[in-house]
């Protein structure tokens, strides 16, 4: 902190001021908009050449004195145990191998190179104890969900109706750094790097199962190289440290790209049940129903106690969290008379977590699919449908801006069609219009895309851009081809090559942000925002393109791949 005078103190030297119970707090005003210089500007992030040209450092990057490489074998199941290493010794004689040890979570090679550690890993001879889905397949899953979707309430009597169930798949988070952390622990004191959300409560996790008094426990949040929601969850770092603890040396840990793809959280698989009645062109109920995979909130809201609280044994914390985190995403933005969503979990034994809009990007773009198939039923423009049953103008802006722009309604050829869906959340709206050319069927492609988006005070809307053209990409990925085909309790994919990530030439040229002037005082949320309205104006589009309607996604989801071996 830095005094108009000069004198200079650090945070750690005011706290005991600042927490003394007598002290007198004067209220702050913030300048006002008028001398903003930064707010509304357009701003590239400092490090993003850095990303780009491969000089950016990530864990894997440090140079930790002493540190060594090291690699896991893992589980043929989900969750699966270690009983018995039947060639220990003959792997601990490897070239290059320093130490053969077993964790909760496999058995760990440490070695001089990565090269090394990998052979020695492939050589293992382990025989395992049964994970907690090891019989579980796509087919078990999707049964158990639509099992666990409760009927609607409102029967439809005499009144036109429109119903729809729809299934997504498994999702991997695909960061492109996989998990990785250093440790160094000893008698003492323990030492780790790892990209981390919840450094807090990875701290006083490891700590405790090292044994070690909190304030022995240093952590490093290193920049990570993507999560999407993967890396709320700490499992490298605290593997790390468990490895470095049995080794009594320094390791750098790497999970392959195998390893996280397949052990790696996932996206919940759900199924939707939607029903909507309908009559003289009005709406008059709309009902929601949602079961899921349980998503795991079991990181808490960043440090133990909560994350104790949430994975107590009967299951209530880890419940409440996914509850209020859907009552307070999932809202329809529409007059669409008795509207009601719900959301049922069930516990699958699969490892989740939340991945970017966590319940919505499933959700409300299934919701969009049904509002075009509701225009349809009542013979409606899908755009002018949205804007007749929109709420507020400022909903209206964003879907008429996403339209005019978008040339809403111009002529494409055959198989090519043009797709258009709304969400908000956050305090933040957004319109997507794409388009989308079928006529091969085996590369489906968005040719195009305008997306609108109001967050009431954009404060850089570069980095707004950035955002609502990530939530694109990851709305055509899921959309389209990537899922995970889960296999008697493992996923059949292992890499970029089986999980269909979009690449370049599957995203389109033409993508067209524009963030609208502030239309008020505070910046609402983006990180979330760009994928369900994404999700819908593509299945939409393809809906139209087809003749088709879209009901399981991703809408490709043939294994034309090989699997690795478990």
């Amino acid at each position: 902190v830095r005094a108009p005078d000069g004198r200079t103190a650090g945070y750690g030297g005011l706290a005991a001021a600042a927490a003394a119970p007598g002290l007198v707090v004067l209220g702050a005003t913030p300048k006002p908009a008028s001398r903003h210089s930064l707010v509304g500007t357009p701003t590239s992030r400092v490090d993003a050449r850095a990303m780009v040209t491969g000089a950016q450092r990530y864990t894997l990057d440090l140079d930790v004195p002493g540190a060594k490489p090291c690699v896991l074998r893992r589980p043929p199941s989900l969750g699966g145990t270690v009983r018995s290493v039947a060639n220990r010794a003959a792997v601990q004689a490897m070239p290059g191998v320093l130490h053969v040890v077993t964790v909760p979570t496999g058995v760990a090679v440490v070695a001089e190179t990565f090269g090394q550690a990998l052979d020695a890993k492939a050589a293992l001879q382990v025989e395992w104890g049964p994970g907690p889905a090891d019989q579980l397949s796509d087919e078990q899953v999707r049964a158990k969900l639509r099992a666990a979707t409760p009927p609607p309430l409102v029967p439809p009597l005499l009144t036109p109706y429109v119903d729809a169930e729809f299934d997504f798949a498994f999702v991997s988070h695909a960061p492109m750094e996989t998990n990785s952390a250093v440790a160094d622990v000893r008698d003492d004191r323990a030492e780790i790097w790892s990209g981390l959300k919840s450094p807090i409560v990875a701290r006083e996790t490891i700590a405790a199962d090292l044994g070690l008094p909190l304030d022995k426990v240093k952590v490093h949040v290193v920049q990570a190289g993507g999560s999407f929601g993967r890396r709320l969850f700490f499992d490298a770092a605290l593997e790390a440290a468990r490895v470095s603890k049995a080794c009594r040396r320094p390791v750098k840990l790497m999970w392959t790209r195998v390893d996280d793809t397949r052990h790696g959280r996932m996206r919940p698989a759900t199924h939707h049940r939607i029903r909507a009645t309908h009559l003289l062109g009005e709406v008059l109920s709309f009902e929601h129903r949602v079961a899921a995979a349980e998503t795991d909130f079991r990181h808490g809201l960043g440090e133990i106690i909560t994350a104790t609280a949430a994975s107590l044994p009967s299951g209530i914390g880890n419940a409440t969290l996914a509850q209020t985190l859907f009552l307070t995403t999932v809202k329809s933005p529409y007059h669409f008379g008795l509207t009601t969503q719900a959301l049922t979990e069930v516990p699958t034994g699969i490892p989740t977590g939340s991945w970017r809009s966590v319940y919505s990007a499933n959700t409300r773009g299934a919701e969009e699919i049904m509002v075009d198939e509701l225009a349809a039923a009542t013979g409606k423009d899908p755009y002018r449908f949205r804007r007749t049953f929109l709420k507020t103008d400022a909903q209206r802006a964003v879907l008429d801006k996403a339209a005019t722009e978008g040339q809403w309604g111009r002529a494409l050829p055959a198989g090519c069609a043009q797709g258009i869906a709304f969400h908000e959340e956050y305090k933040s709206r957004t319109a997507c219009l794409v388009e989308i050319d079928t006529r091969d069927p085996q590369h489906v492609r968005v040719t195009r895309a305008v997306i609108a988006v109001d967050v009431g005070l954009p404060v850089n809307p570069r980095g707004l851009e950035a955002q609502m053209i990530g939530g694109l990409t990851d709305a055509i990925s899921t959309t389209l081809r990537a899922g995970l085909h889960l296999d008697k309790g493992l996923p059949l994919e292992g890499s970029y090559s089986q999980f269909h990530w979009a690449r370049q030439r599957d995203t389109p040229q033409d993508v067209r942000v524009f963030v609208l002037p502030a239309t008020g005082t505070e910046p609402g949320g983006a990180g979330e925002l760009g994928v369900p309205a994404a999700v819908g104006a593509i299945a939409n589009a393809w809906a139209r393109a087809t003749g088709s309607k879209p009901r399981s996604f991703p809408l490709d989801f043939d294994v034309d791949f090989t699997p690795y071996p478990r």
